[in-house]
């Protein structure tokens, strides 16, 4: 790992980083600017939450609207995206037989999310099936097969979380649209990862964490959805009724120093080159990905036909992960040997998830190699 750029992001440098998407990480000058707003709060605290913050919180959620292309008016705070997920299913008209639409690619929490509220309806939820390495043709397809009459939200993942593939959003909104169908894209792992126009994606919803790819604080993400449509807060509060973006803005009262921290979390980014430096990690994706399967001895035949720029998947060797509940005990038995990397079980498959952060070199991906097969070679 880049000695330099651990340091800057206060991270453990004995331990192995490889796992940027899972949950992300301020920088520690950006950790630094939300402790000062919240001792800037405590020094007053009566006049902060009274007076101050509700002017801050606008436009620090300006400055969010601002770096990922949208109107102020149309951006609303959220703590995460599960949050953001929960005040749209919680803003539908749901009846007996009503479907919602996810696939199985689809984040655990949010279907978990999706099959509790259509329990509490009587609906159901309707998954579109696609394998891993599926072009994007098949992706939408998939979508397309599975809507309905009786479907009242499909959810779309812009990355998915457990096999690191960009889907091909746009297509599959247009597919749901013919068939009168509203889109909830779920991106967690877009902001400060995919350079999208989210207007033009097509989608009704759009809900993106800052904290994982952008380097803001966690509990700081936006819910986009376009003008016309109808989203109310999970928590109903004093501001309520004062437009769709501001209704979010007060959640009752709470610490919003990381909302106010995030024009520094924004500001660390582009200071790492923005764009120009997502385009270099993706690199060092592509290569660790193929540094790595070549230490494990597998091919990448078969992966996404659309990788995420920043995450990639690499198989695990045959026999090495057979079910779903060896991944846990997998992923423990790496972190103790100082290795931070994602382990999934998709499709009868085991595989690792690796990210390319800013701190992260080539020589990372090797090295997580070693000690892979040194856990495979211990039995």
């Amino acid at each position: 790992m880049d000695p330099a750029l651990t340091e800057a992001f206060g991270l453990d440098p004995d331990v192995l980083h490889l796992n940027h998407g899972a949950y992300g990480v301020a920088p520690g000058e950006v950790r630094r600017a939300a402790a000062a707003w919240r001792e800037r709060a405590e020094r007053n605290p009566h006049r902060f939450n009274r007076v101050e913050a509700e002017g801050l919180v606008a436009a620090a959620r300006a400055r969010a609207a601002a770096f990922l292309g949208v109107q102020a008016d149309r951006a609303a705070w959220v703590r995460n995206v599960s949050e953001g997920v929960s005040a749209v299913l919680g803003s539908l008209d749901l009846a007996p037989g009503d479907e919602l639409v996810t696939s199985t690619h689809g984040y655990g929490a949010v279907r978990k999310a999706l099959a509790h509220r259509a329990a509490r309806a009587g609906a159901r939820v309707v998954e579109a099936a696609f394998p891993v390495g599926a072009p994007d043709e098949d992706i939408v397809a998939a979508y397309a097969a599975v809507l309905s009459p009786r479907t009242r939200l499909a959810v779309v993942d812009r990355i998915t979380s457990p096999t690191a593939t960009v889907v091909p959003v746009a297509a599959v909104a247009g597919a749901a649209a013919a068939a009168g169908v509203p889109v909830l894209v779920d991106a967690a792992h877009a902001p400060g990862h995919l350079n999208d126009d989210i207007a033009a994606l097509g989608a009704d919803y759009w809900v993106g964490n800052l904290h994982k790819w952008a380097y803001t604080p966690r509990g700081s993400a936006i819910l986009w959805s376009r003008p016309g449509t109808s989203v109310t807060p999970t928590v109903l509060s004093w501001r309520l009724d004062d437009g769709y973006a501001e209704s979010f803005d007060y959640p009752g009262t709470w610490d919003c120093a990381g909302w106010l921290a995030v024009p520094d979390g924004l500001a660390f980014w582009e200071l790492l080159g923005g764009w120009e430096a997502v385009a270099r990690q993706a690199r060092m994706a592509e290569v660790g990905q193929r540094v790595l399967a070549t230490v494990l001895g597998v091919t990448l035949d078969g992966l996404p036909a659309g990788p995420a720029p920043l995450m990639r998947l690499v198989p695990l060797p045959g026999g090495v992960l057979t079910c779903p509940e060896q991944a846990g005990p997998l992923y423990e038995e790496l972190s103790r040997r100082g290795a931070e990397v994602a382990v999934v079980f998709f499709g009868g498959t085991g595989y690792l998830r690796v990210a390319a952060a800013p701190y992260n070199i080539a020589g990372d991906y090797a090295r997580l190699g070693r000690i892979v097969r040194d856990v495979i070679e211990a039995g």
